[in-house]
């Protein structure tokens, strides 16, 4: 409480972490017409160990992991049961898919508008990515980058 009355910061620190491409492999092919089958997809989806353990190792550093995606709301079941078979789901502080309405949006447009929502909630310190488009977006923002594609 004094903290705040001074105006030091008091957000928690935290990781903006993607999923597709960045802690799984991508499923390639995503179009509204074939979103159930890209769905069920997404649970065979491996691991992409790097990503994880980066992960991992922000969290057990006290960093908050907010997870934004531009996996659709359709996704979200999914989404946590390969978490819960990966063995991360007890990592999640916050997660953010994509609205229904947002479909056929860039999804740089999409986590560029949800950034602004989580900039007040979250003192962001990181952005894992592996779109090009959301880095420059992370970037002008004021965010230092973790490019996934280098763990590929």
């Amino acid at each position: 409480m004094e903290a705040q009355k001074k105006g030091i910061n008091m957000k928690p620190k935290a990781i903006i972490v993607d999923i597709d491409g960045t802690l799984f492999e991508e499923v390639p092919g995503w179009t509204m017409e074939n979103d159930l089958w890209w769905v069920e997809e997404t649970l065979k989806m491996e691991e992409l160990t790097v990503g994880i353990e980066l992960m991992k190792f922000f969290k057990e550093n006290g960093f908050k992991l907010v997870f934004l995606t531009a996996r659709g709301q359709t996704c979200k079941k999914n989404t946590w049961i390969r978490f819960k078979k990966a063995g991360i789901d007890h990592l999640v502080d916050s997660m953010w898919h994509r609205p229904v309405s947002w479909n056929g949006v860039p999804p740089v447009d999409y986590k560029r508008f949800m950034m602004k929502r989580i900039m007040k909630k979250y003192d962001v310190m990181f952005a894992m990515d592996d779109s090009n488009s959301n880095l420059g977006m992370f970037k002008e923002l004021g965010i230092k980058t973790i490019d996934a594609k280098k763990w590929w």
